[in-house]
């Protein structure tokens, strides 16, 4: 678990400039997820469960790095359905992913979780619409509702 403090804000920061950026490029592009939507730089496995030490100045939204993390990663295996064709195959970032999921480092989104490790048992292909049909309804619960959510000025959570 990564602890964000004083001196390492401005990381956790730029993570959420890089999500914030995916959010919006997954909403104009596709109104949902696709192929091929920019991820930014940060590295999202690191924030998946991050902690604050104490209160950042300025604040650090934890639940949108947690949320937009798992998001993040959730488009890392949507490329890899369409590019790979299959998810089930031999990579450093597979492992990481695989790794993360068994740990339950993915506490902020459970429901993300449970499709990445389906997608796993199911052996899911790019020819097997089920991936596709899953990942709607996790677009509209974190990527539309964050917007909503800002539209109608309701507190992020």
């Amino acid at each position: 678990m990564h602890v964000i403090t004083h001196e390492n804000s401005d990381e956790a920061r730029q993570a959420l400039r890089d999500i914030l950026f995916l959010y919006v490029d997954l909403a104009e592009s596709y109104n949902g997820f696709g192929h091929g939507m920019d991820r930014g730089t940060f590295d999202p496995f690191r924030f998946l469960d991050a902690e604050a030490e104490e209160p950042a100045n300025p604040p650090v939204n934890l639940t949108l790095l947690r949320q937009g993390s798992a998001v993040a990663l959730l488009c890392g295996l949507y490329d890899l359905w369409n590019e790979a064709e299959d998810v089930n195959i031999d990579h450093p970032w597979v492992e990481r992913l695989r790794s993360a999921l068994a740990q339950w480092r993915f506490a902020a989104c459970p429901d993300i979780a449970q499709v990445m490790v389906e997608t796993f048992e199911r052996y899911s292909r790019f020819d097997d619409p089920w991936l596709g049909e899953q990942v709607q309804p996790l677009y509209e619960k974190y990527v539309a509702a964050y917007f909503i959510r800002l539209a109608t000025g309701q507190a992020a959570g």
